[in-house]
């Protein structure tokens, strides 16, 4: 699902009425039916709303939620911010529709109307916003701050049509004062406010509705940031066919573990197993097998010296956690790396082996995911965490471009960049997740999607997915705090089943 700025929005309206003829007062209708719908869904039993409507194209839509919710028996009291002379085209032709019905309409445009509209609005049982929409670039001012302020102090549910007012499309920051939704109905695609905190917070519970855009204008508008929904990943954890077999699913390999340090290599097993690969091997010291031995009993282990033959003969390999962190291991990691050529994930230690070596790590352009944390990350850019985190989708845009893999940014909504500058936002997952062990488990699962020869930018969305909706699955049946690695990695197969249902 696309993620969009405000002027990507516009363009794609825009196409929408130019290149394919949908009157841009039938979109209208269709997100006020949207609006209308979602009310009755969240608050069935509202029998009156205060609908505070500007003067633009978000205020149309605001009117012609007034008219559509009084059909269907709620009383609407519109508030206008502003001098109703100034709306044009179709939020006019709304607004004179709702005239023609006498529906209550109070006019906006002094702190003495504003105060006597507050009174008609005052025994409301929900109200909609819809002052402002994507087209706002600065902070309300004057009346129509102080509309935003008094429309929050009725202290009544808000729902906000396209985006609460005083957000900003295009960040994550808001404006001030900017309206607290509980929740925002938005039209087509999801705007940057919706999905990066602090602006959704402001947006409450967001509901992207279907008013007939053709997908072909959001497609034409070459958009690179998009929300991993279920019905991306759900094709890549289809029931089995029965004919299939251990080695349909293929043979991961992992380099992993040592001594103070087998839980990372068990864990990445348990991960890469429980997420269906065929086979799992785990190449390791010996006395590090012994431990992984018992703690993944259907895994193999392999303590041979050949790693890279070892490695090209399986079908997809995961390559660092729990190995040492010292000069020897980094470049024994390095040389590894650059003889595999099967597909890879790079994670943990042997990230921490291409500090400031971004064009060490890809220089044949071979299929591989990196699983970086913020500080390996920081790491490999030669930067700060802090910096990483403070333009994270840059970020990883650049680490992918330089190192020529798919980046997973691991964290709050973990990102996932490819070379050509696309870039998935993750929405599952949760702060109980929080804890040593977790990026082993998802190490493993990419690995294993890989080993079906899946490709792997897809594969690194469908397994960062699968893992926060295991550990959301898991914090559910928990709570919080306490949840452990290992009792997520048991819960995968749980997660594909509900994955699975509509």
């Amino acid at each position: 699902m696309h993620i969009v700025t405000s002027e990507q929005m516009k363009s794609i309206d825009r196409r929408a009425t130019e290149r394919f003829g949908i009157p841009s007062i039938v979109l209208m209708e269709n997100a006020a039916l949207a609006v209308v719908d979602a009310i009755r869904d969240h608050y069935p039993d509202c029998d009156r709303a205060a609908i505070f409507c500007g003067l633009g194209a978000n205020g149309g839509d605001g009117f012609a939620v007034a008219r559509l919710l009084e059909q269907r028996g709620v009383v609407p009291v519109v508030l206008i911010v502003g001098d109703r002379k100034n709306i044009r085209g179709d939020a006019a032709a709304n607004l004179a529709i709702c005239e023609r019905l006498s529906l209550p309409l109070y006019d906006i445009v002094d702190d003495d109307s504003l105060n006597e509209a507050l009174v008609h609005a005052a025994d409301a049982d929900i109200v909609v916003d819809a002052i402002f929409g994507t087209g706002l670039n600065r902070a309300p001012e004057g009346l129509y701050a102080e509309a935003i302020v008094a429309m929050m102090q009725l202290g009544l549910p808000i729902v906000a049509v396209d985006l609460p007012s005083g957000a900003n499309a295009s960040s994550a920051e808001t404006f001030e004062p900017c309206a607290q939704a509980a929740l925002t109905v938005t039209f087509a695609a999801p705007k940057v406010c919706h999905v990066f905190e602090p602006a959704a917070v402001n947006c409450g519970e967001v509901i992207v509705a279907d008013i007939s855009i053709p997908s072909a204008a959001c497609e034409d508008e070459n958009v690179t940031l998009a929300l991993t929904t279920p019905a991306d990943v759900r094709p890549h954890f289809a029931p089995r066919l029965a004919s299939t077999h251990k080695g349909t699913y293929g043979h991961v390999a992992i380099i992993a573990g040592s001594p103070g340090r087998s839980g990372a290599a068990v864990l990445a097993a348990r991960g890469a197993i429980r997420s269906g690969a065929g086979l799992v091997t785990v190449a390791t010291d010996a006395e590090t097998a012994k431990l992984v031995n018992a703690g993944s009993i259907e895994s193999m282990t392999y303590a041979g010296d050949d790693l890279t033959a070892f490695a090209n003969n399986k079908d997809a390999v995961l390559i660092g956690p729990g190995l040492a962190d010292d000069k020897a291991t980094y470049a024994r990691v390095r040389d590894l790396v650059a003889g595999i050529e099967r597909p890879l994930v790079i994670d943990a230690s042997a990230l921490n082996a291409f500090e400031l070596r971004t064009s060490d790590v890809n220089p044949s352009r071979r299929p591989r995911v990196l699983t970086p944390h913020p500080g390996e990350l920081a790491r490999l850019l030669g930067t700060t965490a802090d910096e990483i985190n403070a333009h994270r989708i840059d970020n990883a845009r650049e680490a992918a471009r330089l190192t020529g893999c798919v980046v997973v940014l691991k964290g709050f909504q973990s990102l996932v960049a490819e070379p050509d500058g696309h870039v998935n936002v993750n929405p599952t997952g949760n702060p109980g997740m929080a804890t040593g062990g977790m990026g082993d488990v998802l190490g493993g699962m990419i690995a294993a999607l890989l080993a079906r020869g899946i490709d792997p930018f897809d594969a690194a969305i469908a397994g960062v997915y699968l893992h926060g909706f295991t550990g959301d699955l898991l914090k559910d049946e928990m709570c919080d705090t306490g949840l452990t690695a290992g009792d997520l990695a048991e819960r995968i197969p749980l997660a594909i089943r509900r994955l699975r249902e509509p």
